[in-house]
């Protein structure tokens, strides 16, 4: 479905449609911009650019000159890269003129994909830009998304954990054995999935749950960088005594919030799933296996 801005700016009156918000890595994504001028306008250019900027946390500590060491946080921001698209040149714009171009925007094949987390993460916007050298260029900007295809996590250009994308791996903790089996492999944000876990829980146990997890890590890999756990999905079982092998069924659907597998040039995101065996009183158990986390099933 179109996507459609709007906003004023240096005297020009911006409308910029994107055929799709959400863009997919190596497609073209087609749109329109239309622009009334309050006065008579010159630009050089018409420009429309994709750009994808990093940010990442660091801790920084400082001592003053009495020797006193304090630290704070940092976030540092990157430009990874941009598409910029000549749409026309020369543009002249009379007092009250309306114009339209429809151009198309490559997205890059290997993203990177938006990642929304705090200390490190990846921004994409588009922005469409009339250039006055020697002049206020006027401009309109807007989020978007570049999406984690499953294509692309399973093609290996985007480093997952070592069973990340088997449907069954084994999983152990505190003398309980099995395997995990998840459908589909790798998850994808916003949709529903399966969870199956044959447990060997090595004799009788009490508890007050079993729950569910999947936990995304975000961290920025520099010196002193911070990191995050997210909670994607959480599901619970009023399971209260294990006395004998089980199989334990779990369901839900994954947050849609962009939470891919990702390497970065200062940051990673890597995700996996946890059944606990929330014992009252003592250590809860972790069954855990590594997933893989794609934001779209279209690719």
């Amino acid at each position: 479905m179109p996507t459609l801005w709007t906003g004023s700016s240096h005297g020009v009156v911006w409308r910029l449609e994107l055929q799709r918000d959400a863009l997919l890595p190596g497609r073209l994504v087609a749109g329109r911009i239309e622009v009334s001028s309050r006065g008579a306008f010159e630009a050089r250019v018409l420009v429309v650019t994709l750009r994808a900027t990093e940010h990442w946390q660091h801790r920084v500590t400082t001592t003053d000159s009495e020797g006193r060491t304090s630290s704070h946080v940092v976030t540092e921001r990157h430009d990874l890269l941009s598409e910029p698209v000549e749409v026309d040149a020369g543009v002249h714009l009379a007092a009250g003129e309306q114009r339209s171009w429809t151009f198309e925007l490559p997205v890059p094949p290997l993203g990177p994909a938006t990642l929304e987390a705090d200390v490190a993460g990846v921004d994409w916007m588009v922005e469409a830009k009339l250039e006055r050298p020697g002049d206020f260029d006027s401009s309109i900007e807007a989020p978007v998304r570049v999406l984690q295809p499953v294509a692309l996590l399973r093609s290996g250009a985007v480093p997952v954990g070592q069973f990340a994308l088997f449907d069954s791996a084994d999983v152990e903790a505190d003398g309980a054995t099995g395997s995990l089996t998840l459908d589909p492999v790798p998850l994808c944000v916003g949709a529903p999935f399966t969870a199956q876990l044959t447990l060997h829980p090595g004799g009788s146990r009490r508890l007050q749950e079993v729950r569910g997890e999947v936990r995304v890590k975000v961290e920025a890999t520099v010196a002193n960088g911070l990191d995050e756990t997210i909670t994607a999905w959480s599901g619970s079982l009023p399971i209260v005594e294990l006395a004998g092998d089980r199989a334990i069924s779990l369901s839900g659907t994954l947050s849609s919030q962009a939470l891919p597998t990702i390497e970065l040039p200062h940051g990673r995101a890597s995700a996996t799933f946890h059944v606990i065996l929330a014992t009252a009183w003592a250590a809860d158990p972790h069954l855990v296996r590594d997933v893989a986390i794609a934001t779209t099933l279209e690719l």
